[in-house]
């Protein structure tokens, strides 16, 4: 997953110098890294942020097999060849759990 390029900062207030003594009225510029990187993946996979690869995917049909059996896609550790958007496979494990009948 390609790294974000504009980066914003959240502004956090660090009483604690790294020897635990305290510094009154200093600010530091916290960038929680992983959490910008989760939330632009997030975005992609649920298909709110729009960007070319999603368009893309959108337009090239569904990622799933339409007859995908619940076994063969979800009985392995291996991830998909493929990034499979949420609503796709929200809709496939919905008809799955129809079709045993465990979703009412």
């Amino acid at each position: 997953m390609q790294s974000q390029k504009s980066v914003s900062s959240i502004s956090a207030s660090n009483p604690n110098t790294s020897s635990g003594g305290t510094m009154s009225g200093s600010t530091t510029d916290f960038v929680n890294h992983g959490l910008l990187l989760w939330q632009q993946g997030r975005l992609q996979w649920t298909g709110s942020g729009e960007s070319t690869s999603n368009q893309t995917r959108q337009t090239s049909g569904p990622q799933l097999s339409w007859n995908a059996t619940y076994e063969s896609l979800l009985g392995s550790r291996n991830p998909f060849p493929r990034p499979v958007p949420l609503s796709e496979m929200v809709d496939f494990l919905v008809d799955v759990w129809e079709q045993e009948g465990l979703y009412d």
